[in-house]
């Protein structure tokens, strides 16, 4: 333990940190676990920051550093994920971690998946609640009206234009499911166009997780009428999105607000949570479960 040191994880570590976090931490394959790894969504280096100790890791915490448009300007942000350090060299955590506090002038930092203890260490650094709760949409056919859906993922991308064609080639090799919307009462309108993920409260208990959709308005208006057909195509028990996207819209559908166990969290000197979505998210990205 002496001889340990702290330095920048390079692409060369990955084996190494799959070893040390599978099955410790989550069980995250190793294509996932690659993605990390590697500069998709222009991803910056380091992938994080390790702890190694007679050439072998001993701890661990991923950063995905990435730069997007919001409000027409270029933000930069740095998720953290995946901390974990091996109990003899617990008193080494802090280290990975300040490489990353120390940026939060010039990045806003994210954690979409704290654990109760680092909420509680975020909170004391400033990290500010996220996404608290989140809204849960019940299949029940309330609504009339016809509506075109398209899944196949052959056939989506000849319906988006722009920014939303640049977000589906974005996340085409990634699990989602791309989803275009066309109202038969409003055939000129913009086809409506969302990313929802497929994910497990528990094995029995799949539910699709709303990650994108390029007109939220339109969307609530719409959840009578698509969400229990979407519900039976890929066989969720309900639809599910942060509850603060929807609290002012009021969409004409059963629904129910659940708190999360643990908030996700972030700290920014420009942003607000308004800002911030998990488009292009870390979880989503390497296929471990979103809360």
């Amino acid at each position: 333990m002496t001889g340990s040191v702290t330095r920048r994880a390079v692409r060369s570590d990955l084996f190494a940190v799959h070893k040390l976090l599978n099955p410790a931490l989550n069980r995250v394959p190793l294509p996932g676990r690659q993605r990390g790894f590697l500069p998709v969504w222009g991803c910056e280096e380091p992938y994080g920051y390790l702890v190694e100790d007679a050439g072998e890791v001993v701890g661990f915490l991923g950063t995905l550093n990435t730069r997007r448009e919001v409000r027409g300007k270029l933000e930069s942000f740095c998720e953290i994920h995946s901390w974990y350090v091996k109990d003899e060299y617990r008193n080494q955590s802090m280290n990975l971690l300040l490489p990353v506090i120390a940026q939060k002038r010039t990045k806003t930092i994210i954690n979409f998946t704290p654990t109760p203890p680092v909420y509680a260490m975020g909170a004391k650094l400033g990290f500010k609640d996220l996404e608290t709760s989140f809204v849960a949409f019940y299949p029940w056919p309330i609504q009339p009206g016809p509506v075109k859906i398209v899944t196949d993922p052959w056939q989506v991308p000849g319906f988006l234009k722009g920014e939303d064609l640049r977000i589906f080639h974005d996340h085409k090799d990634i699990g989602c499911n791309h989803i275009v919307m066309l109202p038969q009462d409003d055939p000129a309108g913009v086809p409506l166009y969302a990313i929802i993920k497929t994910l497990h409260r528990r094995w029995f208990e799949p539910f699709g997780r709303l990650i994108y959709v390029n007109d939220r308005p339109r969307f609530a208006n719409l959840l009578g009428r698509i969400c229990w057909r979407l519900c039976a195509k890929f066989k969720w028990v309900a639809m599910v999105a942060n509850s603060d996207d929807f609290r002012e819209l009021k969409p004409r559908i059963y629904s129910q607000v659940s708190r999360r166990e643990v908030s996700s969290q972030f700290i920014s000197t420009r942003l607000e949570p308004s800002d911030i979505n998990q488009l292009y998210s870390q979880p989503l990205l390497m296929g471990y479960p979103l809360h």
